[in-house]
């Protein structure tokens, strides 16, 4: 009987190494994270891009001023993450994760409410900042849920990122339908997940 080639046994152990990442879906809490990443991405991704087409639909910004919508999201999204290592010292993961949640959450209802110029940079950078530790979090509580799965749980959070394509064609059929307030429906439906997510993290 021929003995399997090097290059059989290699692709051998990735497809099982998929098939363990995805048979992770079947506990509950994974699940859970796999789609908090995949609401984290979505949130990011469908901002930068909804962001200047807010401004330009309320406030008649041309593309070129509306632009810095994305870079003051960074701009936030950055600080976020440095204050969020200091920050997490002090606060449990899980308070600091829902202090960042209720942060996107009134920078939603203000997108759907605000039509000046401040309050919608205002709205914006809360998102930035709110989101910008969801993922380290997510991911972290994870591999607590499954440490004996280490590899395989980061693998699968890592392909949760494809939400970052998931989401903005949703976002796309919903503003299609009824202007920017639907793609930030569909933004909001991801942060409420990420709301009632914070009450499954342990610690």
């Amino acid at each position: 009987m021929l003995s399997a080639t090097p290059i059989e046994e290699e692709e051998s152990d990735r497809a099982s190494g998929f098939a363990d990442c995805f048979r992770l879906l079947g506990k509950p809490f994974i699940l859970l994270s796999f789609l908090g990443i995949m609401c984290h991405v979505g949130i990011d991704v469908g901002t930068n891009t909804t962001a200047p087409k807010l401004l330009m639909e309320r406030v008649g910004m041309d593309l070129t001023e509306a632009g810095f919508a994305t870079s003051l999201y960074f701009i936030f999204r950055t600080l976020g993450c440095f204050s969020g290592a200091f920050i997490l010292r002090i606060l449990r993961a899980k308070v600091f994760f829902l202090i960042s949640v209720i942060c996107m959450l009134l920078a939603m209802a203000g997108l759907f409410t605000f039509h000046s110029l401040t309050a919608i940079y205002i709205c914006i950078a809360l998102i930035g900042f709110g989101n910008s530790n969801v993922f380290s979090i997510v991911f972290s509580q994870a591999l607590f849920a499954q440490p004996d799965k280490k590899n395989e749980v980061s693998g699968l959070m890592i392909m949760g990122l494809f939400g970052g394509t998931v989401f903005p064609l949703l976002m796309g059929f919903a503003s299609d339908a009824i202007g920017q307030d639907g793609a930030v429906a569909v933004m909001t439906i991801g942060v409420i997940y990420l709301f009632f997510y914070t009450f499954k993290i342990k610690k």
